[in-house]
């Protein structure tokens, strides 16, 4: 047994040593009745939880995964979804099921529990797939009666035919990556859509780079496989026809993997745009070695894209080669990013602290990039060691795996032992989070990314219907420019965003989504400091006798 199926079987008391094993489940027969359910997320930098008080939706993204798994059931499957970002989840719902089904990730490990626990209490046969289970198996096999690890697009049919005459397994683990030109249309139909901000598709999965700490390639792999243009754009014509006029996001967690089908797409996207009148505002992720290719970002421009997400992780050129990510070693970052926005797409990224090689001076360093390059939404998080990766094989071998961390995302201290000490990152991290967030600092760098995002012709945000659009300017000049700590900022963005940009469309859309956003960020960031002070404050006071001791002190205010 390894050191990671070790670690995780001390994790989930119970376990069968062969969970692939039949465990004589009942033939639950043909025409299914299937409930899948979709587990909330925990409040968090990326769940905009402020903003939905001020606009008419309820939720950011719908659950993609889940609706790719729909459209693989058999047809004769009766198929309902829960979203409980905004949806409660009933016994009668259960019930009502022979069958229920859940994906997620880590971070909404307490409400997958909840529910797996529900479901098996009701008496109902329960399946989980999804990155969480593709990352720690051994840990679900205790609260899931199958688990499916890995891609199941070419041989869902089989666990499906399985489930219906009893003969499914407790495990199973695909092996093999799929060809997702054969994967069906999404079932969208399912969704409540409007109670979305975004809806969301995918044209490729895996990426090409060997970043330490990331499971995107060890889940995913790193050969990016790809949809043809005429497929992603069928999905398309199907959000379409539902109704959807709003932002699509392009859900790779590298877009340009393969580049030169990213182009393939982008030109193709721009022609389904213009024959359609531009219904659609759509972004992405990609790493920052887009900067390098002027063709690709005119196409994505030209297809009504208006920003990316990147992976900056940090401007130590050191931590960067430790973190094995020298895509962003090859050109300046800062450069990178102006330039990117320069040629029309507005960035926003992510940073992390926490790497053998930060000094003490690393919280600086990235207050100061963020601040030059203009980035108001900058996630910066602490460096996590996903099970899978090679950073966490690194650590368990180090001996520096903290096994009793309950981390869940970049949020939480780290999961291992750090060379800088805990109170020293913990610090850092509080003042860097009311540094960058406090409502002068976001809304200032929210109106100098304006100034450096050079929008080009076509790109057009949707239009906000004028009664919608007329209750979203009240709520938040009640709640913002009113009732707000922040309201001497949030006045002066506005005036600034009306005075230079009210003809400017796509700036102005974007301009006026940052000055909602700050009722989220600046309130989430805010709420974290306290948490932090408070933690920094038995740090202090405790005596620090070991690693762990002060990882699970810190990690309750998280939790």
């Amino acid at each position: 047994m390894s050191q990671l199926a070790d670690f995780q079987k001390r994790s989930a008391p119970g376990v069968a040593e062969d969970p692939s094993e039949l465990q004589n489940f009942p033939p639950l027969g043909p025409g299914l009745k299937v409930l899948m359910v979709w587990p909330r997320f925990p409040s968090s930098f990326w769940s905009f939880d402020g903003i939905m008080n001020l606009v008419p939706i309820k939720t950011d993204q719908p659950p993609l995964g889940l609706l790719t798994v729909a459209a693989l059931c058999p047809k004769d499957w009766t198929l309902r979804l829960i979203d409980r970002s905004f949806e409660d989840l009933r016994d009668k719902d259960i019930l009502w099921a022979d069958l229920v089904m859940v994906s997620g990730m880590r971070v909404q490990k307490d409400d997958i529990r909840e529910t797996l626990l529900r479901a098996r209490a009701l008496g109902k046969r329960t399946m989980i797939g999804g990155p969480f289970a593709s990352s720690e198996p051994e840990l679900l096999l205790s609260l899931a009666d199958h688990v499916v690890v890995g891609e199941p697009d070419e041989i869902f049919h089989e666990i499906a035919a399985d489930v219906e005459r009893g003969s499914a397994k407790r495990l199973y683990d695909i092996k093999d990556k799929p060809d997702i030109s054969k994967s069906p249309l999404p079932r969208f139909n399912l969704l409540k859509i409007e109670n979305y901000a975004s809806m969301a598709v995918q044209f490729s999965r895996g990426c090409p780079f060997q970043c330490e700490f990331c499971d995107i390639i060890t889940i995913y792999g790193r050969k990016p496989r790809t949809k043809p243009p005429s497929q992603l754009l069928a999905e398309l014509d199907a959000l379409f026809e539902l109704g959807w006029r709003d932002q699509v996001f392009i859900v790779d967690d590298n877009f340009i993997g393969n580049h030169k089908l990213a182009l393939e797409l982008a030109l193709k996207l721009g022609e389904w745009q213009e024959s359609h009148g531009y219904p659609l505002l759509l972004y992405t992720e990609a790493s920052i070695d887009l900067a390098q290719r002027p063709e690709l970002i005119e196409a994505m421009v030209k297809a009504n894209f208006f920003y990316v997400f990147i992976g900056i992780e940090s401007p130590s050129p050191e931590s960067l080669k430790e973190a094995r990510k020298l895509q962003n070693l090859r050109r300046d970052p800062l450069e990178s990013i102006r330039f990117i926005q320069s040629e029309g797409l507005w960035v926003t990224a992510g940073f992390i602290i926490g790497f053998d090689s930060d000094t003490e001076d690393i919280f600086e360093q990235q207050r100061d990039f963020i601040e030059r390059a203009a980035i108001p939404w900058a996630m910066a998080g602490f460096l996590q060691a996903p099970p899978t990766t090679p950073l966490f094989d690194r650590m368990l071998k180090e001996g520096r795996l903290l096994m009793q961390s309950t981390a869940t995302s970049n949020f939480d201290p780290p999961n291992f032992k750090t060379l800088l000490p805990l109170p020293v990152l913990v610090e850092g991290y509080r003042e860097l989070l009311a540094s960058l967030y406090s409502p002068s600092a976001f809304y200032n760098r929210a109106y100098r990314s304006l100034l450096q995002w050079k929008t080009r012709k076509p790109q057009k945000a949707p239009v906000i219907p004028p009664w919608p659009l007329l209750g979203i300017i009240v709520r938040s000049i009640l709640h913002q420019g009113i009732l707000s700590s922040y309201r001497r900022a949030y006045w002066k963005f506005l005036m600034q965003l009306v005075v230079r940009w009210l003809l400017n469309q796509p700036k102005f859309s974007l301009g006026f989504a940052m000055l909602l956003s700050g009722h989220h960020f600046i309130r989430y960031a805010k709420n974290l400091v306290a948490q932090l002070d408070v933690e920094l404050g038995k740090l202090r006071t405790e005596e620090p006798t070991t690693a762990v001791s002060l990882q699970d002190s810190c990690q309750d205010s998280f939790a």
